[in-house]
């Protein structure tokens, strides 16, 4: 039965970044199983969004950011709310489900709906004791405080945390593996993310310094003096395949994150690669089920050299396992 759906997610995140890619991801889906999808926001998108109708009140974004080290410091803005709120007052339907992405977007129409989804992206609420998003303390813990009092589902983007919502339900990426691995491999090491200390880019490539190679960055920041000697490269959203196509030719990737909810970039890398990850850094436990290799200490250096090295046969069983599963939660959630 067709249904209309309703996603959500306030202006100040609707950038090029992972969340606006996994809304894209869950539309996409619910999109080919019939149903209608409707996008409401405050201002215009600055992204593509591939909803059937998109609702908003601003050409522009009312958004003040709060810059901080050259990125926004996420506050809350009575103004995007309360636009928001208006936005919604435009749906002329009553949808069958409503998914909010951010803190504004819920707020905007937390009393309009009894019932909906409260998706965490943030990974900052899902990781105890981790600040390396960038939240104020009010966002974070007003944040933290609904996802323990709403009547509202709370989306976790990853299979058990340490907040305990009222009625929590499991919401990962609805990720669909692309391509096959190639065997032969013309690049080594691999590395995507920004150039902030979350992303451990900075880890990343005193790593390639020490294994003594050229690696490759995959970023939004290729201009960041960081990375300066790797070869690197942007793609817009659009650009998915051009993406995958580069990413298909290394042999092995290294994401020492601090902190994901849980990581695109890592599951799209799992398609193609062996992706080393940090265990460190508490969050990559959520990586368990993906195939990722989780190592520590001297073993992360150890395992990059052996893949760069050596032709080891990748093995992508848990990924498409995981791809599986995850579609059909959504598909579970959406009929």
């Amino acid at each position: 039965m067709k249904k209309t759906i309703v996603h959500t997610c306030s202006s100040a995140l609707v950038r090029p970044n992972g969340i606006v890619r996994y809304i894209n991801a869950v539309m996409d889906l619910q999109r080919s199983l019939g149903h209608c999808v409707i996008f409401v926001t405050d201002a215009a998108p600055s992204q593509q969004i591939n909803a059937d109708k998109i609702i908003y009140i601003n050409k522009e974004s009312a958004y003040a950011p709060d810059m901080r080290d050259n990125h926004v410091w996420l506050q809350i803005s009575s103004t995007v709310v309360n636009q928001i709120e208006l936005a919604f007052r435009q749906l002329d339907v009553e949808p069958s489900l409503v998914v909010a992405h951010d803190l504004h977007s819920f707020l905007g129409c937390e009393k309009k709906f009894k019932d909906g989804v409260f998706v965490q992206h943030e990974s900052d609420i899902l990781t105890p004791g981790a600040r390396y998003s960038f939240l104020s303390d009010e966002y974070l813990t007003q944040q933290l405080e609904i996802v323990h009092r709403t009547k509202w589902r709370t989306g976790l983007t990853v299979p058990s945390t340490h907040i305990d919502p009222r009625r929590p339900i499991y919401t990962p990426s609805p990720f669909t593996v692309t391509g096959a691995v190639k065997k032969e491999k013309t690049r080594g090491l691999l590395y995507i993310g920004d150039a902030t200390e979350r992303k451990g880019a900075r880890e990343f490539m005193d790593m390639a310094r020490q294994l003594a190679v050229t690696p490759t960055v995959i970023t939004h920041e290729p201009d960041a003096e960081l990375f300066a000697g790797a070869d690197v490269y942007t793609f817009g959203l659009a650009q998915q395949q051009e993406m995958y196509a580069l990413m298909g030719e290394h042999r092995v990737a290294y994401m020492p994150s601090r902190n994901e909810c849980p990581g695109l970039a890592i599951l799209e890398c799992l398609q193609f690669m062996p992706v080393v990850l940090n265990g460190a850094y508490a969050w990559s436990e959520y990586h368990n089920h993906t195939g990722a290799l989780i190592r520590t200490g001297q073993d992360i250096y150890t395992t990059l050299a052996d893949h760069l090295l050596n032709d080891i046969v990748y093995d992508r069983q848990m990924l498409d396992t995981y791809s599986v599963n995850s579609v059909q939660y959504w598909k579970n959630l959406s009929t």
